[in-house]
C-alpha cells in the first residue's frame, strides 16, 4: 500500500525533532575509530566529489578518519540497505540525496531498506541541475533543443541518466513533460559512466549536475540550469526558465544515519558539519562545483526534508514510474 506523503513525513521528522539534544549533551559523544562513510553511487559522480570533501574537513573536528565507502548499484539500494543494517553508533553515515530517500520509497513498492527510519543528521549542499548535451549535437539554446527534439519524433533523440527513476530521469522526464518532446532514455550506473557516453557522443543529452558539467572544461555545452536564478558559477548561463521552460528544482546532499542512532550522536556531527559548511572558505569549494551551501541546522533540515519529500512524491506520480508493478 503506498504511503500517504504527509505521514510519511510525519514519520520521518517526529521522531528526530522531539529527541533533539542540548548542545552540551552532543558534545559528549565522541567516535572511538573511523567513521565509515557510505556513498551509495561510484567513484567520480557529483555525491561521490562532495562525500570526499565532507570527509576530509569532518576527520580532524572529530578527531578519528572518515573513510569513503563506495557502494553502488539497484539505484542506491544496496548502499542504503547496507546503512540501515549497520550498527546505529555513529561509526557508520551516508552521504546521498532525494534519490535513496525521496524518489526510491515512490517509485518501489518494495524497498529493502525503510527510508523514513534514517536519522537525519547534517544537511551539507544543495546540488543545481543543469541540461547538457554531448558535444556533436550542435544546438547552443535550450529552445533549440526543443525545436530538434520535436523534429525527431520518428527517430528520437536519447537522453541520459545516473539510474532508472533517478532525479536525473526525473527531472529530464519533466522537461520533456513541460516541452511536450519525446525523447528515449538510456540509464547509467551512476553520473560518471553516463559522462562518459556523452563526450563520447553515444548519448545525445541529460539533466547533469552543473558541477560535472563544469567540470569537464568545456567539452560539454551547458544550455541552461534549472533554478529560479542565474548560478554564479556560470553565470553567463541562462536558467531554464528564462528560456521559457517552466522547470526549476534542486537535489539535497546530506548526511544521514542508521535507524536507532541516538540524537546526541547525530547533533554532534551535526554540529561538525555545519562549522565546515558555514565558514566562508567553504564557497571555494562548493561555488565551483555548482553547489550551493546548505547551512540549516539540524531541525530545520528534518523539516526541510519532509516538504522536498512531497514535491519528489508529486514529480514522480505525476510521471508515472513505477519499477516493480
Amino acid at each position: 500500500m503506498t504511503q500517504h506523503p504527509t505521514r510519511r513525513a510525519i514519520l520521518l521528522a517526529a521522531p528526530a525533532i522531539a529527541t533533539l539534544p542540548r548542545a552540551a549533551s552532543a558534545q559528549a559523544w565522541a567516535p572511538t575509530r573511523p567513521i565509515r562513510l557510505v556513498v551509495a553511487y561510484p567513484p567520480g559522480g557529483a555525491t561521490d566529489l562532495v562525500a570526499r570533501w565532507v570527509a576530509r574537513e569532518l576527520s580532524p573536528r572529530l578527531g578519528q578518519p572518515v573513510v569513503v565507502e563506495n557502494r553502488p548499484g539497484a539505484n542506491g539500494i544496496l548502499g542504503s540497505q547496507a546503512v540501515q543494517q549497520a550498527a546505529p553508533d555513529g561509526h557508520t553515515l551516508i552521504f546521498t540525496t532525494a534519490d535513496t530517500h525521496s524518489v526510491n520509497p515512490v517509485v518501489y513498492r518494495r524497498l529493502p531498506y525503510q527510508p523514513q527510519s534514517f536519522v537525519p543528521v547534517s544537511a551539507v549542499a544543495r546540488l543545481i541541475f543543469s541540461l547538457v548535451t554531448r558535444p556533436g549535437l550542435g544546438v547552443q539554446t535550450a529552445p533549440a533543443f526543443v525545436e530538434l527534439a520535436r523534429s525527431r519524433a520518428a527517430n528520437p533523440l536519447t537522453f541520459a541518466s545516473w539510474g532508472v527513476a533517478s532525479t536525473s530521469q526525473v527531472m529530464m522526464e519533466t522537461l520533456k513533460f513541460e516541452t511536450r518532446t519525446e525523447m528515449q532514455h538510456v540509464p547509467y550506473q551512476g553520473a560518471a559512466p553516463a559522462v562518459q557516453a556523452l563526450l563520447g557522443d553515444q548519448v545525445d543529452a541529460m539533466m547533469l549536475p552543473v558541477a560535472v558539467a563544469i567540470g569537464q572544461g568545456g567539452r560539454l555545452p551547458i544550455l541552461g540550469v534549472a533554478t529560479a536564478q542565474r548560478f554564479s558559477a556560470v553565470p553567463n548561463v541562462p536558467t531554464l526558465t528564462e528560456q521559457g521552460i517552466n522547470l526549476a528544482g534542486d537535489l539535497w546532499l546530506a548526511l544521514l544515519a542508521p535507524p536507532g542512532t541516538p540524537a546526541a550522536v547525530a547533533e554532534r556531527i551535526a554540529q561538525e558539519t555545519q562549522a565546515f559548511v558555514r565558514a566562508p572558505e567553504a564557497l571555494a569549494f562548493l561555488t565551483p562545483n555548482g553547489l550551493v551551501a546548505d547551512r540549516q541546522d539540524r531541525a530545520g533540515f528534518i523539516r526541510y526534508i519532509a516538504e522536498d519529500d512531497a514535491v519528489w512524491r508529486a514529480r514522480v506520480e505525476r510521471l508515472g514510474i513505477r519499477l516493480d508493478d
